[in-house]
């Protein structure tokens, strides 16, 4: 076993097997289900299965390769011992799997990072670990949102140089190089070895009682034919609206439409309206292009949807932060108890939040801009996981097979297990929901202007701020466009020093 010297004081793995939302504060939620005997194709399985490309015969002699991730989110990612559940057993066998394949020991590392209050000590913990030459973790877990912040620090290895690492594998995310790369070098990787991304995908949920009772159109129906739009939804909303004490405003004491239930939330709009901040040229040069007349149209409908459409509500709350948890949570409570027509969401809801919903709901993609837009478009939450490989790393070959080996095996078994039976067959209501599971993780992309919001000054508040009033984007990008390429060629010319 390879020896590693450790300067902390591991962390047991209480939470590993509760499943936790993508933000600080959310109600621990248990998955004991223990039903398996979901019916599946054999040989839909086989056909759909993914081969990565590891040579025959590889054999690392049970040396160790460890993996550091925050402990309050580790059921995504890891599981020591099979409890009966369909996911953790899924995870468990996976790893097991690889340990054999490869004649290799995966450990596990947790130690707390994912909240608020600790992030900042994780992120330090990994920077002093990797300066002081000690090679403790082979992989570190991040928010992706966060690795580009300790990436510029010069800490961690180019993934593209990695002799077993094949990005354009259906396990990674897709055009990876394309969208988040700096100079084609690639510090930090996102795909199917966790469920991070996943469970943090923006989404819709919807009460099919609901539209039942409103004889609202099929909303299946909408996205099949490319008209699940801005407008639609905007109208929609209104047609199931009540105000309930005759205030004159939607709020928690009324039946709502439409409710953008996190402040994290209006980000996916950012991904479904084909919006983008930067581009990337052939010479791979990025600029700040956005304040456009079509972001300028898109930044006034997402305005006149959130705080201008009757029935629709936006508390601004986010299950990030403790104190507006019980807010958080009443609007969890509002919609599981027949009083909200549609919320925005992230795809793991449907098992921490939803699982004793009395009526059927179903989900949506978040819509696209207008009927014209080719495509629906998918993102996450910045807060889902991505691995980055210390310099420190002993063995830079055995970490990338296991990592390969691992995406693969996941993307075989563990992603079926949590996508299409742990959330199709149990939590979904009926099959257009499935398939409506299959589009967003089809359509699933990273943006770089959201992954490298926190290293490069913020980009995402012109978006925030302009939504809040009606054609203001032109001021806020006026006001902020030089800060925000300065910040970025301030950002690209230090990571260039460190990791050029």
């Amino acid at each position: 076993m390879k020896k590693r010297a450790f300067s902390i004081l591991l962390l047991i793995a209480i939470l590993a097997t509760n499943l936790i939302s993508c933000g600080e504060g959310q109600e621990n939620v248990t998955n004991d289900d223990s039903d398996t005997t979901v019916s599946t194709d054999s040989s839909t399985e086989t056909e759909n299965r993914v081969s990565d490309d590891l040579p025959d015969g590889l054999d690392f002699g049970g040396e160790e390769v460890t993996f550091l991730y925050r402990a309050e989110v580790s059921s995504e990612f890891y599981a020591d011992t099979a409890n009966g559940d369909i996911v953790n057993d899924a995870l468990y066998d996976s790893i097991r799997s690889v340990e054999e394949r490869l004649n290799t020991d995966i450990v596990a590392v947790l130690r707390e990072g994912h909240y608020v209050s600790v992030r900042e000590e994780y992120m330090n913990h990994i920077s002093s670990t990797v300066m002081a030459g000690d090679d403790a973790y082979d992989f570190v877990d991040l928010m992706i949102g966060n690795s580009p912040v300790r990436m510029q620090e010069g800490i961690f290895a180019d993934l593209l140089q990695n002799k077993y690492i094949d990005v354009d594998k259906p396990y990674y995310l897709s055009k990876l190089v394309d969208t988040v790369a700096i100079d084609d070098k690639l510090y930090f990787i996102s795909g199917d070895a966790s469920l991070g991304y996943m469970k943090c995908a923006f989404c819709m949920y919807f009460n099919k009682r609901l539209v039942d009772e409103y004889q609202i159109e099929d909303l299946y129906t909408l996205v099949d034919e490319g008209k699940w739009t801005l407008d639609k939804l905007r109208e929609i909303s209104t047609i199931a609206s009540q105000d309930i004490n005759n205030d004159g405003k939607y709020d928690y004491d009324d039946k709502l439409g439409f409710v953008v239930h996190d402040s994290n939330h209006p980000k996916g709009f950012w991904f479904s309206t084909d919006t983008f901040f930067y581009d990337k040229n052939s010479d791979g040069n990025i600029t700040y292009t956005y304040g456009d007349e079509k972001d300028t149209d898109v930044c006034n409908a997402l305005y006149q949807l959130i705080y201008n459409t009757p029935g629709s509500f936006y508390p601004g709350v986010t299950n990030a932060v403790t104190d507006q948890q019980e807010k958080y949570n009443q609007i969890s409570s509002k919609f599981a108890s027949g009083d909200i027509l549609i919320m925005t969401a992230e795809l793991d809801d449907s098992v921490a939040q939803l699982r004793d919903m009395k009526d059927a709901y179903g989900i949506l993609p978040y819509p696209k801009y207008d009927g014209s837009q080719p495509e629906y478009i998918s993102g996450s939450r910045n807060t889902h996981n991505a691995f980055s490989m210390p310099i420190t790393c002993g063995d830079p070959d055995m970490a990338g097979a296991v990592l390969e080996a691992l995406s693969a095996s996941n993307y075989n078994t563990v992603l079926p297990a949590y996508f299409e039976i742990a959330l199709k067959q149990k939590y979904s209501h009926d099959d257009d929901s499935a398939r409506m599971y299959d589009l967003i993780r089809e359509t699933m992309i990273l943006d770089f202007g959201y992954v490298y919001n926190n290293a490069i000054g913020s980009p995402e508040g012109i978006f925030a701020n302009a939504i809040r009033s009606e054609n203001s984007l032109a001021s806020q990008v006026a006001s902020n466009k030089t800060r925000l390429q300065t910040a970025l060629d301030s950002y690209i010319e230090k990571y260039r020093e460190m990791c050029g």
